[in-house]
């Protein structure tokens, strides 16, 4: 493999909001001489908050991308954001690099946040290192600090370099390198589990040389033996070369990265292995999607194998379709350049291919791989949204739909059962973002108000029911009379029509239209004007006319007939219930398990991973939907959740007559 190969390094910055992260990327930057001034979140002169939400509001709202050469390699860094409402870019920063950077704010501790990344990057077999920065703030005590790294991340992390006092004093100083340094027995140990030969090595004689350490380094990186852990400044620019050399020369390159799996097809199992080999076919990842009113679809790509070059084009295999490629691009922060060719390794951007998603795996003709799929969460809170202008209508469909490509955590739609526009994100915080983008690039305002829960309508006995249409104008009139009886059905079961029609009387060719009627009269809802389910109608009797009896008349005694009967069985309202997967560190558990009972949820287990714990529970949907910012609040905006649809459940009877009132009202006005 080439040296061009071997020459990259790419990284993900992660960690909790205002740890530093983009401070320290400024800091490399100044330091590396690709950017000319050392800019600050704080004062807006950050050469990574670019957008204008992010300079409002100084955090970085989403992930950039910049190219820092350093000693004859080139650094490609991903920086992301640090709130958890944006966490979609960070997860998907995770799958386009060799090794992750952890930034650990010293006066704040290992957050939820981090801790969560920090076990996905794991799974992932990523590398793993720490930055830890404020280490010069006033009351850091780094014997507490180290203690808390080690209790949350595992003994695995091992300082490289520790302040020489703090405070003004701060410094940062070499350690662990050092054979007199009480982490070299961590450190050697980690190396050597790393290599079988080398852990044989270790064994007989009970240490390593410094040598054998640096050389192997970079692969117990990557294969988790070792996280190290380098103190730096992105404020006073201490140990910022330090962490550039360490980065450059000890981080893996893409020829270390343990190799990635891929399917020939993709319901199957993931066993082909993609080397890093630029003679290969082409394979890449679109891990990033931004979309500009102006250039169009962006999609930023990680080429795994192969070379591609400018004049050539992919396959999207989740499509089957080639596309020509009308250039290769590298990106840095919001500048980009044109590329003659990309090789294993590279960070690139193509422009124009509105059909890429974010999870698509692109690769040559020769050979269709599929890479699996971004396990990302679902939105948490869902909002219904109409444009503010009518001139909009026909803009905000489609403006929605490009900025939900950016973001698989945002999701748009029309609500079948309601019939609303609702778009659903991870917070409020989330959405308002998102609004302000499309406001911001689209020139579209909202208008937001709660959606409408999807109740239904059942019956709890049984019941009969009965119609005459009868209508005469002159000439030719109408008429159909019907009888039905009304069953309730086990909950989930459905609707079932049942003809017990005997003697003619009703003619064969009016049954459908009966039942025509009743599923109309089901769809329209008869107490609060949602949809009736599980229930059986049985048409048993019914009178017609020779002359006056037609499809119309049969329809609308049918569905007149079905109202009668659904009226005296008792009728009920259904709630959607959703499972509740509530995840939290282990502090708070006493607190969510005292709120869920005011939420009317039911909890059905708990595990615990490490000092976080999950939670089971139900919870119906109204209450769901604004669950998060209670939670929020419950767990210092350290708990999350997913959730799914399980079933419906009875509606308790005094809500039931809220929902059924406020919906009337909402009729007659």
């Amino acid at each position: 493999m080439g040296h061009q190969v071997d020459s990259l390094r790419t990284f993900t910055l992660l960690g909790h909001g205002g740890s530093g992260k983009t401070s320290l990327l400024d800091a490399m930057a100044y330091q590396a001489k690709v950017s000319p001034r050392h800019g600050s979140p704080a004062d807006g002169t950050s050469i990574s908050d670019t957008e204008p939400e992010e300079k409002e509001r100084h955090h970085t709202l989403t992930s950039h991308l910049f190219r820092i050469p350093w000693n004859g390699r080139s650094l490609e860094v991903v920086d992301t954001p640090g709130h958890s409402d944006f966490l979609a870019d960070a997860l998907c920063s995770l799958r386009a690099v060799e090794t992750c950077i952890f930034v650990i704010d010293a006066s704040t501790g290992v957050t939820f946040h981090t801790r969560r990344l920090w076990s996905m990057a794991g799974q992932l077999k990523k590398g793993r290192m720490v930055v830890l920065t404020k280490a010069d703030s006033d009351n850091v005590k780094l014997d507490e600090v180290l203690d808390d790294i080690h209790a949350q991340l595992g003994n695995r992390v091992v300082p490289f370099n520790l302040p020489d006092g703090m405070g003004s004093a701060f410094k940062a100083v070499e350690t662990c390198l050092e054979e007199s340094s009480k982490y070299r027995p961590t450190l050697e140990e980690g190396v050597a589990e790393s290599d079988d030969a080398l852990m044989e090595k270790y064994f007989e004689e009970g240490t390593l040389t410094s040598e054998e350490v640096e050389k192997n380094l970079p692969h117990a990186i990557e294969l988790g033996t070792i996280h190290p852990m380098l103190t730096a400044s992105g404020t006073s620019m201490i140990g910022i070369p330090e962490l550039l050399d360490f980065i450059s020369k000890d981080t893996p390159s893409p020829i270390q990265a343990v190799p990635r799996k891929a399917a020939k097809d993709p319901e199957k199992e993931f066993d082909v292995e993609i080397l890093p080999d630029p003679a290969a076919p082409f394979v890449g990842l679109v891990f990033k999607v931004v979309s500009d009113p102006f250039v169009g679809k962006l999609a930023y790509i990680r080429c795994l194998r192969g070379t591609l070059k400018a004049d050539e084009g992919f396959t999207i295999s989740r499509t089957g379709e080639h596309y020509k490629v009308p250039a290769l691009l590298r990106v840095h922060g919001k500048d980009t350049a044109d590329l003659d060719e990309c090789v294993p390794g590279e960070l690139f951007a193509v422009a124009k291919i509105e059909e890429l998603h974010i999870g698509d795996t692109v690769c040559a003709d020769a050979e269709v791989l599929h890479l699996p799929q971004f396990d990302l969460p679902s939105p948490m809170v869902a909002i219904a949204v109409n444009p503010k202008s009518r001139g909009d209508e026909q803009k905000i469909g489609p403006a929605l739909e490009k900025l939900a490509a950016e973001d698989p955590c945002f999701r748009t739609g029309r609500d079948p059962d309601t019939g609303e526009f609702l778009a659903e994100g991870l917070s409020r915080l989330h959405l308002d973002v998102i609004f302000g983008r499309l406001k911001e690039r689209y020139k579209v305002e909202l208008v937001q108000h709660e959606p409408l829960v999807p109740y239904r309508e059942t019956v709890t006995i049984s019941s009969k029911g009965h119609h005459r249409h009868k209508k005469q104008s002159g000439g030719r009139g109408q008429f159909g009379e019907v009888y039905v009886r009304l069953e309730p059905r086990d909950r989930g079961t459905g609707f079932e029509f049942v003809d017990a029609i005997v003697g003619g009387s009703i003619p064969r060719q009016f049954i459908p239209e009966v039942e025509k009627g009743v599923r109309k009269m089901m769809s329209e809802g008869v107490i609060a004007g949602f949809p009736v389910v599980d229930c059986a109608c049985e048409v048993y009797d019914g009178k017609f006319h020779d002359v006056d009896s037609d499809q119309l008349s049969f329809q609308l005694a049918g569905g007149r007939a079905f109202m009668d009967a659904f009226e005296k069985a008792k009728p009920i309202l259904l709630e959607p219930m959703m499972v509740l997967e509530i995840h939290m560190p282990s502090r708070f558990t006493g607190d969510i398990t005292s709120n869920l009972s005011n939420q009317r949820a039911r909890m059905t287990g708990m595990d615990s991973e490490g000092d976080d714990q999950v939670i089971h529970a139900t919870m119906p949907l109204k209450e769901a939907r604004g669950y998060q910012s209670q939670l929020r609040s419950l767990t210092a905006g350290e708990g999350s959740f997913s959730m799914r649809f399980s079933h419906f459940d009875p509606l308790p009877g005094n809500l039931q007559q809220e929902v059924v009132a406020a919906r009337k009202k909402k009729t007659e006005d």
